[in-house]
């Protein structure tokens, strides 16, 4: 190299500079992109609940638990009748740390109930609105109550018989009885440190997160899944090569000073660490306690702990039933079919899918296999849960594709959207062409099958393709892993790498189509129009509270 060729190379010193200032030029972006959606946040979504973890998760799994919270403060309906505003859901979630001891986790969440709303109004704000309303209870129920639209702070929307939605004007496709909930001080729910007004922080219970079960766990916690058949039994991975069974209902709530692990079953059979983890969710005795994992190995393993469960015995040891060889890669991730309990999938580092038989006799070459299946390590697969035939998939090419598993030459779809490469992906559990996925850009993606090929205009194509229906982008680091709530439509939690976890509902008007908005009748078509007409007279009150708070400027 000449001597001017090195005085023009970077030093190490400059490298390092550059470096430095990129990373602050990167997290300056995040927090402004941070700041502007936190701005929308009432716009977008129901509800947002942050909750900051002691150690980041890298897994994340809601269990199939819902109780409603009876006992402690009543709050207070409009109508005069006592109802609670809150229901408790709980969360798997687990710890990754070096140099501590890790756990595995329970979290008990409280979410608003889904047919009850806050009304922030005071009492005279009440009164006012009904002597000018002519009515005891005022148009609480209404599109044009700022408190029924959500005011700043993201909340749930009233959902009456007669609710209308607040952009179509048109009735609720999700009609149903409502409870108002008064806030316990209406008066003292503007949060000066947050500038908001409103929301269920004002309510006791709601929003409410903690950790319920600490369970000494080995090494950091990978993934960790739930037998559907049985929620107390939990399999997670960890950084060494065994998988650990965990009967819940056997293990103290929180661990005595000095505890060690000691999971129910140990599963050995691995040579390497892993993130795979599946169960068999099919009815039926014969399937109860089968499990498929994944490794560093390159290798699937085809578990049975029934019997090992039923012995009772801390430690016991259980062997694989079967081990699946083919990839020449690390085996990313696993599923077990919805509805044909002996097929299984397994994807990884080698841009593989395969498709298994998980018989005796067919366990030595995979049924299908799609070979570059993405530009990229596959790190993710799920099998529709109703659909037989469907499979998706996400890779780090920083796409989502689906297939159909009677022809996989070439995918149905490819849903392009995420910047960065897709970690996990799941469907959801009330809506069969709805998907969601998960990346290190920061986001989660709700995709919806239904709109695929729809026409857009030049301004919505700027927004992303048409399947896109939702990001959310509440999180300022790598999404490690995301769960759809069962007993709670369209609610999901995730957890990143920067310690958070996220619980949040999109807005209704969101994901509800224009057709699902029908009128009922002639009568209540008049009544709408009397609704505008009143409405133009009085303005409209939630807008106006909004400008109030946010100024012309922000909302423009």
């Amino acid at each position: 190299m000449t001597d001017a060729a090195e005085s023009s190379a970077p030093t190490g010193a400059a490298i390092d500079a550059n470096s430095t200032l990129a990373a602050q030029l990167e997290e300056r972006l995040i927090h402004q992109e941070y700041k502007i959606w936190k701005k929308n946040t009432p716009f977008l979504y129901d509800f947002v609940m942050t909750h900051g973890l002691e150690w980041p998760s890298l897994t994340c799994q809601w269990l199939p638990t819902k109780k409603e919270l009876n006992d402690g403060q009543k709050v207070g309906a409009v109508g005069g009748e006592s109802s609670n505003v809150a229901e408790q859901h709980e969360l798997l979630v687990g710890t990754h740390t070096t140099g501590e001891q890790n756990y595995l986790m329970v979290a008990s969440v409280n979410l608003p109930r889904e047919d009850a709303v806050i009304d922030n109004r005071t009492s005279e704000q009440r009164q006012q609105d009904s002597n000018s309303n002519g009515n005891g209870n005022g148009n609480v129920g209404k599109a044009e109550d700022p408190v029924a639209d959500g005011s700043v702070q993201a909340s749930k929307k009233v959902k009456t018989s007669d609710d209308n939605n607040p952009i179509t004007n048109k009735p609720s496709p999700k009609s149903s009885t409502s409870t108002i909930i008064d806030a316990p001080n209406p008066a003292t729910n503007y949060n000066e440190e947050k500038d908001e007004l409103g929301g269920y922080a004002s309510v006791d219970r709601v929003g409410k997160i903690d950790i319920k079960m600490k369970i000494p766990h080995p090494g950091e916690v990978n993934r960790a899944r739930y037998m559907p058949q049985n929620h107390f039994v939990v399999a997670t991975r960890g950084p060494s090569e065994e998988v650990y069974i965990w009967d819940l209902s056997t293990h103290s709530s929180f661990p005595t000073e000095g505890a060690k692990p000691g999971p129910n079953v140990i599963c050995k059979g691995h040579t390497g660490e892993g993130y795979g983890v599946a169960w068999c969710g099919i009815a039926g005795d014969e399937n109860k306690g089968r499990l498929v994992t994944s490794a560093e190995d390159n290798t699937v393993c085809l578990w049975d702990v029934k019997q090992a469960l039923k012995d009772g015995k801390s430690g016991t040891v259980v062997h694989p039933e079967a081990t699946f060889k083919y990839h020449t890669d690390v085996v990313e991730d696993v599923d077990w079919h919805n509805r044909d309990p002996n097929m299984i999938g397994s994807c990884g580092d080698d841009k593989l899918i395969c498709l298994w038989d998980v018989r005796e006799g067919k366990r030595d070459m995979p049924i299908k296999i799609v070979k570059d299946a993405h530009d990229g390590d596959v790190n993710s697969l799920e099998f529709h849960p109703i659909n037989e035939f469907l499979l998706a998939s996400g890779g780090s090419d920083k796409v989502v594709k689906l297939w159909d598993m009677r022809n996989l030459k070439s995918p149905l779809q490819t849903f392009e959207g995420h910047t960065d490469q897709v970690y996990t992906i799941h469907w959801s559990p009330f809506n069969e062409s709805i998907l969601a996925s998960c990346s290190a850009d920061r986001r989660i993606a709700l995709w919806d099958l239904s709109r695929i090929g729809m026409e857009q205009t030049p301004e919505d194509a700027e927004d992303g393709p048409p399947e896109l229906l939702f990001l959310h982008g509440g999180h300022t680091s790598k999404v490690n892993d995301f769960s759809w709530n069962p007993n709670y439509e369209w609610c999901l939690g995730g957890v990143s790498e920067d310690n958070v976890m996220q619980i949040w509902s999109p807005a209704e008007d969101v994901y509800a189509e224009e057709g699902d908005y029908e009128d009922d009748d002639d009568e209540e078509e008049e009544e709408e129009e009397e609704g505008v007409t009143e409405k133009k007279k009085k303005g409209d009150l939630a807008t106006k509270q909004r400008t109030e708070i946010l100024g012309d400027d922000e909302l423009e």
